[in-house]
């Protein structure tokens, strides 16, 4: 081959290793079968993969143990926040204008009937508006007795007009009031009268279970009046017929975002997720009988 012999001793090293050749007694290199050769190169291999698979098996193992210690380290060293806050009458302005700027989602309230409060002051009532304009929904269950005095009718007037969604339950209402703001939290009155104190609350568990409290709440209550009992039927035989949010619009006299709003409010009272689901539901439920006198 034309090679220095160090050359040639290097390679035939090299395939001694390899097991593919092998040198005698007598000095003379000989090549090994490439079939059992190869095979066994081949073998050796997939051991060797096998060796690093459960090498990799057991790092994957101690990769959740490692997790564990670290999410319970970082529970242990996080500052524990407390699972309510007290906030006087004089603090709950700022942290439900705060709360309102910094969350998402619906607004969820349970009201009482006091001429005073919170509410009613002109940053937060501020806040509500803007937050209704941008498209946030706001939905509200007030006692019937707000209607008998003309200062909280008007308040419920106003934030009609701005797009709140609103029922009423009968005689003095919910038995407690509260505030939800989305997922984050919830703001519940202690029930001493428009100058008591609020409670805060944060836990995801308890803010899950003050929606389900508002959702229940919200089916028995009623809409404002007939009225808006027959415009949201109207507003829903329009969707079974496949009329758009802005047609729906036109035909209501209404705004998009008040009709987009409260096609949102009867999707949860259906229990449907699309507006589809719900005007099929809507025509499902009026049945063959109802469309043939159409």
């Amino acid at each position: 081959m034309g090679w220095p012999p160090a050359r040639a001793e290097a390679a035939i090293d090299v395939l001694e290793s390899l097991r593919l050749a092998r040198r005698g007694a007598d000095g003379v290199v000989r090549a090994e079968d490439p079939r059992t050769s190869v095979t066994r190169l081949l073998d050796d291999a997939e051991a060797d993969l096998d060796r690093r698979r459960r090498e990799l098996a057991g790092l994957r193992g101690s990769l959740e143990t490692f997790v564990g210690d670290y999410r319970r380290g970082v529970r242990r060293t996080r500052p524990q926040v407390p699972p309510w806050e007290r906030l006087t009458p004089g603090e709950v302005v700022p942290v439900v204008e705060h709360l309102m700027r910094t969350t998402d989602g619906p607004l969820l309230q349970v009201a009482g009937a006091e001429r005073s409060g919170p509410g009613r002051a002109d940053e937060i009532r501020r806040r509500r508006a803007e937050a209704a304009a941008s498209g946030r929904v706001l939905r509200t269950i007030y006692p019937a007795s707000v209607q008998e005095a003309s200062a909280t009718r008007d308040v419920v007037q106003e934030r009609a007009a701005a797009g709140e969604l609103q029922r009423f339950l009968p005689a003095a209402g919910a038995p407690v009031e509260f505030l939800v703001f989305g997922r984050t939290a919830v703001l519940l009155d202690e029930g001493d009268g428009p100058e008591s104190d609020h409670l805060l609350l944060r836990p995801a568990a308890l803010v899950e279970a003050f929606v389900t409290l508002f959702e229940g709440l919200w089916r028995r209550a009623r809409p404002l009046g007939p009225e808006d009992a027959a415009q949201d039927a109207r507003l829903l035989e329009l969707l079974s017929l496949g009329y758009k949010d802005e047609a729906v619009a036109r035909q209501l006299g209404l705004g998009l975002r008040t009709v987009r709003r409260r096609i949102a409010a009867l999707m949860d009272e259906h229990g449907v997720h699309t507006r589809f689901q719900l005007g099929l539901s809507v025509a499902a439920r009026r049945g063959p009988a109802d469309d043939g006198r159409r």
